[in-house]
């Protein structure tokens, strides 16, 4: 059974339940009463609906968290390079503090680095 997936160990448990339901007066006749286990099983079902619930509802937040911390990071440093142009405009590209400014973007790698080839 550890080959099966997801979906078919939800239809195996959906079977096992509609036949324990269906064969309730035989099973009692023969000495076993299945309502404890059928309650479990039930109890078992809705809880994994419950989870598959949760796990839907998290991915649509994670996906929307995923593009507002996109935009918002490409809002913030559009602002930040423009805050740069402001400094600039105000005190002059020659001024230590636009070039400080200037130095910072391009301490960043803009691709990651190549991986060094040994010599042969």
């Amino acid at each position: 059974m550890s080959n099966l997936t997801d979906a078919d160990k939800r239809a195996f448990t959906d079977k096992v339940i509609s036949g324990l339901t269906g064969n309730t007066p035989a099973l009692v006749a023969a000495g076993w009463d299945p309502a404890q286990r059928l309650a479990t099983l039930k109890n078992g079902h809705d809880t994994v609906s419950a989870d598959e619930t949760l796990i839907a509802q998290l991915e649509v937040a994670l996906k929307t968290a995923t593009d507002n911390r996109r935009k918002d990071l490409e809002d913030s440093y559009a602002l930040a390079s423009a805050t740069v142009k402001a400094v600039e405009g105000f005190l002059g590209k020659d001024h230590p503090f636009v070039i400080d400014l200037r130095q910072i973007r391009g301490s960043f790698s803009q691709e990651p680095a190549a991986p060094a080839v040994a010599n042969p």
